[in-house]
């Protein structure tokens, strides 16, 4: 898998991680952590590529996205024994349940898998904001890390 950090993940215990990072999530889905400011009845509105950075940088695995309803979204792929599962935290942006757990290539079609070196300045910023907000001080650090990294690479 293209970027993918491999953590040991324990399918049981899965959702119920992934329902508790939601939660703390929730804390900082503000329009200043959105995509472009970008405010909705649904917080997670616009917090795709942020929060898929934080489940990236918790649980490993790799970022992936899809078109859904004609929008660019953000998620995540992990391995659990064989199976591979594509995550979503910020589904109910589009009236899914908030947190989904499917089979890869079953949450939404054409799913592309995309290199860490697509999360770019802005993207880190938020999700770095977003993390410290629910308390995830350690994912913070490291993403600003992977921030500053990317700001001394040359632009290509």
């Amino acid at each position: 898998m293209k970027g993918s950090r491999e953590k040991k993940i324990n399918v049981d215990r899965l959702r119920t991680d992934l329902l508790n990072l939601r939660a703390r999530l929730e804390k900082g889905f503000l329009p200043d952590t959105a995509w472009n400011g970008l405010q909705s009845d649904v917080p997670s509105t616009g917090h795709c590529a942020a929060a898929a950075a934080i489940v990236w940088e918790t649980l490993g695995g790799s970022l992936v996205s899809a078109i859904v309803n004609d929008i660019s979204h953000w998620f995540n792929r992990v391995q659990v024994d064989n199976q591979f599962l594509d995550l979503d935290l910020t589904g109910d942006q589009f009236g899914y349940p908030a947190v989904q757990i499917r089979p890869a290539e079953e949450l939404y079609p054409h799913t592309r898998e995309r290199s860490p070196s697509e999360l770019n300045d802005e993207t880190l910023r938020r999700a770095i904001l977003l993390a410290r907000r629910a308390s995830l001080l350690e994912v913070a650090e490291a993403l600003e890390n992977r921030r500053q990294l990317l700001q001394l690479s040359p632009v290509t």
